[in-house]
């Protein structure tokens, strides 16, 4: 993993593969160090992939008091600048998705296509779940796990409880467990994380998507609680040049619809 420094803000990143340019922007919490990662995804095979831990977050830090969604947008443009990548396909995942629209506003001569996946638009095409409302830091390892674990699926809340027999929440519970210790054991981790939480809750793009021209693909899940399906919709009204796909998962749909992937790679394979 390499290391790209502006302004004070360090940002841990990966490259690797072969074929066109692709960039992923993960989501919320995530750590490159706790698998799966886009690495791990069909993508690897057919594309050159950068990815990163955004600032604040997995090994990345966040230096500003107040970071908003502009400036993790001038995260990206710069990596890419430091690295000489004129352009790619963007795929942003929950809160990269979010930043991913703010990237594609304000330089979408650098995004070939789109790709938003399980994300919102904030504003009247509605909000993710609110995280920023609950005091995560407070929380037991254990509370904080199943809070990530259970806010993100409908099919594993119920009057009964948490359905923590299940294949899915032993498989989310093991990844959310791995990144939040981890988190846990960063110097000014609780600060940086606080900080990502308040520029997702400030994201708003819903008014300056009609002017966002680049073709772009946007993915839900069928049971995602964190960014419902309403939010996809009303991402798909908002940017013209859009197709909306719907697939049987939750928030963490990439690992749960093998399909997802087929989509997605046939939709930037398509003529431009």
């Amino acid at each position: 993993m390499a290391v790209f420094s502006n302004d004070g803000v360090e940002l841990h990143f990966e490259v690797r593969g072969r074929g066109p340019r692709l960039v992923f922007h993960p989501g919320t919490l995530s750590d490159l160090r706790v698998a799966p990662t886009i690495f791990d995804s069909p993508l690897a095979n057919r594309f050159e992939i950068l990815t990163f831990d955004p600032r604040g977050i997995g090994q990345s830090d966040s230096p500003i008091d107040s970071p908003n969604m502009a400036d993790y947008a001038l995260d990206l443009k710069r990596l890419m600048d430091h690295l000489d990548w004129r352009d790619a396909y963007l795929l942003g995942e929950s809160f990269g998705g979010m930043v991913a629209q703010e990237f594609a506003l304000q330089y979408p001569q650098l995004v070939r296509k789109l790709v938003l996946l399980v994300t919102s638009s904030g504003g009247r095409g509605g909000a993710s779940f609110p995280f920023h409302q609950y005091d995560i830091e407070a929380m037991s390892l254990e509370e904080k796990v199943n809070l990530w674990v259970t806010a993100g699926d409908s099919r594993l809340q119920s009057a009964d409880g948490i359905h923590s027999e299940s294949a899915l929440y032993t498989f989310l519970n093991k990844y959310y467990r791995q990144v939040c210790e981890l988190a846990a054991s960063k110097p000014d981790g609780a600060l940086c994380r606080m900080r990502q939480l308040q520029a997702r809750k400030g994201h708003d793009t819903f008014a300056r998507l009609p002017t966002l021209e680049v073709e772009t693909l946007i993915c839900a899940g069928r049971y995602d609680s964190v960014a419902p399906f309403e939010n996809q919709r009303a991402l798909f009204r908002r940017i013209p040049n859009s197709r909306l796909g719907i697939f049987s998962g939750g928030h963490n749909v990439l690992w749960q619809d093998d399909l997802i992937w087929d989509f997605i790679s046939a939709f930037l394979a398509m003529t431009e």
